[in-house]
C-alpha cells in the first residue's frame, strides 16, 4: 500500500516540477545591470589563471605586534 500511495506520490510531483520547469524568467528579470554571469567565460579565466603561480620568492620575515605600537 505504501509503495502505490508513494508511486503515485513521485508521478505527480515530477508532472508538476515538469510543467513548472517550463516557465521562464520575464524580460525584466533577464536584462538586469547586476545580473550573475553564469556562462563559460569565468571558466576561461580559471583555466588561464592555473598556469600562472602566485607564488612570491623571498625571505620570510616574522611580524611582531609589540614593534608596531
Amino acid at each position: 500500500m505504501n509503495t502505490i500511495l508513494f508511486g503515485i506520490l513521485t508521478i505527480v510531483s515530477l508532472f508538476i516540477f515538469m510543467n513548472l520547469g517550463k516557465i521562464k524568467a520575464s524580460k525584466k528579470q533577464m536584462d538586469r545591470e547586476d545580473r550573475i554571469n553564469w556562462g563559460g567565460r569565468r571558466r576561461s579565466n580559471l583555466k588561464k589563471n592555473r598556469g600562472s603561480s602566485t607564488i612570491i620568492e623571498g625571505k620570510a620575515e616574522e611580524v611582531d605586534d609589540e614593534t608596531k605600537k
